[in-house]
């Protein structure tokens, strides 16, 4: 199962379907392209990948895909 280690020691699994630490999002003007009938697949496709730790908060953002390393966000 696909995993990643948060800065604060918590294993992050996101291979679960449909996976309660994993979050979708996408930017207004990219949501604004997306009318009428929405094919989901491709909606889902076009959407940014972010895995929030459930212990600690940090939010590892996917910019670019799985295959490349996320970038963390730490809460204040």
């Amino acid at each position: 199962m696909p995993s990643i280690k948060c800065e604060c020691g918590h294993r992050i699994c996101y291979g679960d379907i449909p996976c309660s630490d994993e979050w979708l999002m996408m930017s207004d003007t990219a949501f604004d392209k997306h009318h009428g009938q929405v094919d989901v697949d491709e909606l889902y496709r076009a959407m940014t990948h972010v895995l929030k730790c459930p212990d600690c908060g940090w939010l590892w953002v996917y910019w670019n895909g799985f295959r490349n390393d996320p970038q963390g966000y730490r809460p204040e």
